[in-house]
């Protein structure tokens, strides 16, 4: 037994020591001469070969194990038939030797589950790293359909819902594949008494794709990306985020290229933003959590110019932005109660010795009303935060001052949240309502001076959306989603618009 144990470790060992790289996987490196190349596919071809001898001769022992330990439960059944119709009791070295045989059996099993559990694992492809450290790929395949009523500000993922025009249709039918996600997670070495972590993901929705020089099929942009020190009760991570305050987003597989609700009551734009988390247990389920985060407020929602970067009126103020939270979690399921209350503050520089002071409050909740049903939702009330994806899709109002003729720029107060209520049918049907609303003070965008804009959302003030979809994932790799949205726009003057929205997806997650 100790040499079948031997053989099990050594097979273990060859197995982890010929992990064979994925083509391309050092494509970063310079590359060598085509001496060097060759020499290096012939090594890895070897390391191939005696990947495969040693899968071989382990599945041939688990083959063998398999029928030794058919022969001894065999004899074990034999011992006990014969000892049944002698009508006797099995004498004490006939009983200890049974025990013995039912140990070693339950033994060979257990060792045998131990090999099969390597040979499966070493059967999949691996995805080598050039750190040699663990990497994951995954992603989600997404098709999305719709079918627009009304004048909306884009097609593929409207927000808001325009003026409708006797010059253009009002209404769209058009499908694409360019909320499509892939992601990368890589786990590094430990450090301290945490771990280094690095994640990316990507999607398809960057460009225009009704444009003459662009692609049809979108252009690939990095969504979230960031490096995690992550410790028991501590974090640190260095990403490319949604805002701190806003830790939670409506359910929707519709709209992945930006969180579901964005400009109507979610917080969601993301940005380079460096954040550190401590916690503070209560019991075994129960923490209070202080979150720490510097914000670049690097997307500016007044006078956006896509064609260049160019420096934002938060940027140039020189100073990051602060973001704070505090937070209670009740239990260690993802549905438990967790209540969290939020700030935030930068200032915007806009020239001529202008700035303007922005700051937002915030608060959000999970609540398990039921055993299958949980209410979520965000409040925010703030001043200039249309670069964190609020304030009627901008941050500042302007009027030229009397005295001196100058123009004066001023923070928009807006207020806003959403709330959504989840039903679990089952582990694969899910059904959700949400709704939620922005709004920038009217009062203010009248007050201020209207520059002549081509972009109809620069003179909207308000801005709602109530959404139904149900979920239904039949495998675990697939997923089925149709989808209600209905959009209701307030201009500064005139009437509200309305647009309802209608969406079918599917999407393969792998």
């Amino acid at each position: 037994m100790k040499g079948f144990r031997g053989r099990i470790v050594m097979g273990a060992a060859c197995a982890c020591l010929l992990g064979v790289s994925a083509p391309g996987a050092q494509s970063g490196e310079p590359q060598a001469a085509a001496s060097t190349d060759s020499g290096r596919m012939e090594a890895l071809e070897q390391r191939i070969d005696r990947l495969a001898e040693t899968l071989a001769v382990a599945q041939a022992q688990v083959e063998q194990d398999r029928a030794k330990m058919q022969s001894m439960q065999a004899e074990i059944e034999d011992l006990r038939r014969s000892l049944g119709e002698s009508g006797r009791s099995p004498a004490p070295e006939i009983q200890n030797a049974a025990v013995q045989l039912q140990q070693a059996v339950e033994q060979i099993r257990e060792e045998q589950d131990v090999i099969s559990s390597e040979v499966k694992q070493h059967e999949q492809t691996k995805v080598e790293s050039a750190s040699k450290m663990p990497v994951r790929v995954h992603g989600l395949v997404l098709f999305n359909a719709f079918v627009n009523e009304g004048v909306v500000d884009q097609p593929d993922l409207p927000t808001a819902a325009l003026a409708r025009t006797p010059d253009q249709s009002h209404g769209s039918v058009g499908a694409g594949l360019r909320q499509t996600m892939l992601g990368v997670d890589g786990t590094g070495p430990v450090l301290w008494n945490g771990r280094l972590l690095a994640d990316v993901s990507l999607d398809f929705f960057g460009g225009v794709t009704a444009g003459a020089l662009s692609a049809p099929a979108g252009v690939v942009r990095m969504r979230t990306a960031g490096i995690t020190w992550q410790a028991p009760n501590d974090l640190v991570r260095a990403g490319y985020d949604g805002p701190l305050i806003s830790p939670l987003s409506p359910t929707s597989i519709a709209t992945v290229a930006q969180p579901a609700l964005a400009w109507s009551g979610n917080l969601w734009v993301w940005a380079p933003q460096l954040r550190w988390e401590h916690l503070f247990p209560l019991n075994d389920d129960r923490h209070l959590g202080f979150e720490f985060g510097l914000y670049d407020a690097a997307y500016t929602a007044d006078y956006s110019n896509e064609a260049y970067r160019a420096v934002s009126p938060g940027e140039a103020a020189r100073q990051p932005g602060f973001e704070s939270r505090i937070s209670y979690r009740a239990g260690k399921d993802a549905s438990e109660l967790a209540i969290g209350a939020a700030g935030y503050y930068d200032r915007k520089n806009y020239g001529a010795g202008q700035t303007v002071d922005t700051w937002a409050g915030a608060t959000d909740w999970r609540i398990p009303a039921t055993s299958r049903g949980n209410l979520t939702g965000e409040f925010y009330r703030g001043r200039g935060i249309g670069s964190l994806g609020g304030g009627a899709y901008r941050d500042t109002y302007s009027y030229t001052s009397y005295l001196s003729g100058v123009q004066v720029f001023k923070g928009l107060d807006s207020i806003g949240g959403w709330t959504q209520w989840q039903w679990n049918f089952t582990e694969t049907m899910q059904l959700n309502a949400a709704a939620g609303q922005d709004t920038g003070y009217a009062g203010e965008l009248r007050y201020g001076s209207t520059p002549l804009e081509t972009n109809q959302l620069y003179y909207y003030a308000r801005n709602r959306t109530l959404m139904a979809n149900f979920v239904y994932r039949p495998w675990s790799s697939f997923l089925f989603s149709p989808e209600f949205r209905r959009l209701e726009s307030w201009p500064i003057y005139g009437q509200g618009q309305t647009a309802n929205v209608y969406t079918l997806s599917a999407g393969y997650q792998f």
